[in-house]
């Protein structure tokens, strides 16, 4: 249980603080329309955070006292990262329900001018705000969380000028559940395919450099009719780009080391290195698969010149990685053009699946 709580309010009656839209000016007029609503049953959200966190500069999730906390944006204190909290509705059972938010918090916002070290905490919370309000609206809840927007509000003394952004609640980091779990390896692999959908979608996030860095994805575990879920989330794309991807591997683990040839993206090799995903001094040959794959990438790529990335990289997957299949139990079927046929018998949700699997490629449905 937390030692203190903070409580935050989005209206102006019987709260402790009154938060107003904050409008960058490339948002103007539009802001409300650029995120989701905050899901609540009363018709003035309140919620309840618990203990402040921090990822320090290693990616490791730390506790804070809320003097420390209420510190951040003074000199030397805590400017690496803003500060989070897991938020709950006012009404849940803190004892039998998850974290329903995760609100990122910059205190004393008013000194954290060009010169400040806290300076680039403030551009980062608002370039994460707008790119996720202009390129991940249409897979928040998949594969990014939920966002609920960007607040700002003066409280005098007690903390200056805070911002608030309010998302979803997503999970736990890469340390966290390795700390309980032995094999990391089915992770690893939802988490490459979870990077490898944004990609096909042109989503670059630009910041998964090293094994530092994996604070940037969560995973959640969601209850099913079928029993549970493993979920993975990408957060903080403060420095993401949107342009189309030009990978020719996939992240999964290789048989060699890792190839110079990597097709100018960044993320893929950067996370298959973090990931371990590569076998150490075996030199890439042609009786590799990694050789192999990158051949049939330049090959294919060059028979079919009018096929994007995604469909590319979906067609190697199934001919050289088909022991993690982008869909359990889907058939493929590839035409002399290079066009994909997928097909399930007896799955009335298909085109939904077509989609996800990637939205840029042309999907046929065989009965």
């Amino acid at each position: 249980m937390p030692t203190q709580s903070l409580w935050l309010g989005f209206s102006e009656l019987n709260k402790k603080l009154k938060f107003d839209r904050f409008e960058d000016e490339s948002m103007k007029d539009k802001f409300d329309e650029m995120f989701e609503s905050i899901p609540s049953t009363s018709p003035e959200p309140l919620l309840m955070l618990d203990d402040p966190l921090i990822n320090d500069h290693e990616g490791k999730t730390r506790t804070l006292s809320f003097s420390q906390a209420l510190a951040w944006g003074t000199y030397g204190m805590y400017h690496e990262s803003s500060i989070f909290f897991d938020g709950f509705h006012s009404g849940e059972d803190r004892d039998e329900e998850r974290p329903t938010f995760c609100v990122k918090v910059l205190f004393n916002v008013e000194k954290a001018k060009r010169d400040h070290p806290a300076y680039q905490a403030v551009l980062n919370m608002l370039a994460d705000a707008k790119f996720h309000a202009q390129n991940l609206r249409g897979v928040a809840g998949d594969l990014v969380p939920r966002h609920y927007g960007v607040w700002c509000t003066k409280t005098e003394n007690w903390a200056g000028v805070i911002f608030c952004s309010v998302t979803e609640w997503a999970g736990n980091t890469w340390d966290e559940v390795a700390a309980v779990r032995r094999d990391m390896s089915p992770l690893s692999i939802l988490l490459g395919r979870t990077v490898e959908r944004l990609h096909d979608r042109g989503i670059h996030h630009n910041r998964l450099t090293n094994s530092h860095q994996l604070h940037h994805i969560l995973f959640r575990v969601d209850k099913t009719d079928a029993g549970s879920k493993r979920r993975c989330f990408v957060i903080d794309f403060a420095e993401a780009v949107k342009e189309p991807c030009t990978r020719n591997l996939p992240i999964l683990p290789i048989d060699t080391e890792l190839p110079a040839e990597t097709g100018g993206c960044e993320d893929v090799p950067n996370l298959i290195f973090s990931l371990c995903m590569f076998e150490e001094d075996v030199e890439v040959s042609p009786s590799t698969r990694t050789y192999k794959a990158l051949s049939f990438h330049k090959h294919y790529t060059a028979m079919h010149p009018s096929l994007d990335n995604a469909t590319v990289m979906m067609v190697q997957r199934h001919h050289l990685f088909d022991d993690d299949p982008l869909e359990p139990d889907v058939k493929f079927r590839f035409r002399p053009d290079g066009m994909v046929v997928l097909w399930k018998d007896g799955m009335k949700d298909f085109e939904k699946l077509a989609e996800r699997l990637t939205d840029t490629y042309l999907t046929y449905l065989v009965s």
